[in-house]
């Protein structure tokens, strides 16, 4: 596929660097800072353009005539529309994809048609960041919890710890334990490699384990992994940006939330817009402050400001003064590495990763409902919905056990009629089913895809 990149910010590189991984893709980035289309172009195949994104001299110099698809990551709301608007009246580009982050454009829908501005997709990083942080609140024990059939069913990162039931003892007897949830585990990562999950796969300590299983049992499938932990009450907010603006908004009725502001103006606007936060003006590498606003006690401390260095070294300060969990918000891999070197920061949330996510969805071929991305882009997890009867589909009608998947691809649970199956090897596929899996190895989509796909 043929794909142009507009803005070679943080996001834009990330999703070239995952573009990437497939060999199919044939990608192209345009930036006006040639110091950010560099490093890119020194270490990806792709094709890098100077210029300003939303001029049609400049997309033309990018190929656009011969792109299927134009993703509009530029740092401005207005270049990334009216890029697709050129794409879509000037080229006739097939699909267009457009970060749009202003509140006031995402509240009429109507803006974004073909006659109007034609964007197939709108990525939001902030609104899919602040759910995303919402899952982990909700969920004390998760590492990372991703959303399918709109919520019904979820997949959950968490680690296993030494002293809980299934530490090692074989995958096989989770179900002892728990016969009454449904549940599944589809990938173990140990010591960052993938370890297949078979039944009488040994779960070991510090194992990074992914399973599937309907929302309502995730609380009680995380306590075979770790010990119990309470609920977050009290939460620290470092930041009030959008991000964390959004996060106090939700949890306010429901926690005892603070949240501390450096910017005088800023923090004046979030104590009008916010009911049941406490509102500090100050520094959160304050430590005087953070003591005084009894850091010990804080049960979930989120680093939520722009900068990486800062999130970081914050929640590794409140960690030492305290703090029982600490999340921080890294873009870069440097201070990804850095935070889970320390042991102090316990989650890290790439906004990246989880916008990248929310684009995939909209690239991979076929009925892809979700795309999850995992593991710094080498894996994923993705919800297909089958579609064709016998005769128009290799998939319908088929065991799990005789589907031709490639190596590294689990089918963890089928959604079928609102109600979740567990992917057992002896699971007929019907037409209609949304079907959970995992692939370890990224190259292998397309494999997944023509099978999944109907034959013409």
């Amino acid at each position: 596929m043929k794909i142009l990149i507009l803005g070679a910010g943080q996001v834009g590189s990330t999703l070239a660097k995952y573009l990437c991984l497939d060999d199919d893709n044939d990608i192209t980035i345009v930036d006006q800072k040639e110091d950010r289309l560099i490093p890119l172009q020194r270490h990806l195949d792709i094709k890098t353009v100077v210029g300003y994104g939303a001029y049609p001299s400049v997309l033309e110099k990018a190929g656009i005539k011969a792109m299927d698809m134009v993703i509009a990551v530029m740092g401005s709301d207005e270049r990334n529309m009216v890029a697709c608007r050129m794409a879509h009246t000037l080229y006739h580009v097939e699909k267009k994809i457009a970060r749009i982050r202003t509140t006031e454009y995402l509240l009429r829908p109507e803006i974004f048609t073909n006659e109007a501005l034609p964007i197939d997709f709108l990525i939001t990083p902030e609104i899919l960041i602040t759910d995303y942080i919402k899952g982990i609140v909700e969920e004390p024990g998760a590492s990372q919890i991703f959303d399918f059939e709109n919520g019904l069913v979820q997949l959950v990162e968490t680690r296993a710890f030494i002293g809980t039931p299934i530490v090692n003892r074989p995958i096989k007897e989770l179900h002892e334990h728990m016969p009454d949830i449904k549940m599944r585990i589809v990938s173990l990562y140990r010591n960052d490699r993938a370890i297949p999950a078979m039944s009488d796969t040994v779960i070991r300590e510090g194992d990074h384990v992914y399973f599937l299983a309907k929302k309502n049992h995730i609380s009680r499938a995380l306590k075979e992994f770790r010990r119990a932990e309470n609920t977050y009450q009290k939460i620290f907010i470092a930041g009030g940006g959008s991000i964390g603006l959004n996060v106090a908004k939700l949890l306010e009725d429901t926690h005892n939330i603070r949240i501390v502001e450096l910017n005088e103006e800023r923090a004046m606007f979030l104590a009008e817009e916010l009911n049941n936060t406490i509102v500090l003006q100050g520094s959160a590498s304050d430590e005087d402050l953070l003591k005084e606003e009894g850091i010990e006690n804080t049960d979930l401390f989120l680093a939520l400001t722009d900068s990486d260095e800062v999130n970081v070294i914050v929640s590794i300060l409140a960690k030492r003064l305290g703090a029982h969990k600490t999340i921080a918000l890294v873009k870069r891999d440097v201070y990804t590495a850095l935070a889970e070197q320390s042991g102090d920061v316990d989650i890290v949330v790439s906004p990246d990763q989880i916008t990248v996510g929310g684009i995939l969805s909209n690239i991979r071929k076929g009925d892809c409902m979700k795309v999850h991305s995992l593991q710094h882009g080498k894996a994923e997890a993705i919800e297909i919905i089958v579609h064709g009867d016998e005769n128009s589909s290799e998939v319908v009608g088929v065991m799990i056990k005789d589907l031709s998947l490639p190596d590294g691809v689990v089918v963890g649970a089928i959604v079928r009629n609102n109600e979740l199956l567990m992917g057992s090897k002896k699971l007929v596929i019907e037409e209609g089913d949304h079907v959970l899996m995992m692939l370890m190895d990224v190259s292998k989509i397309h494999q997944v895809e023509s099978l999944f796909s109907e034959n013409e």
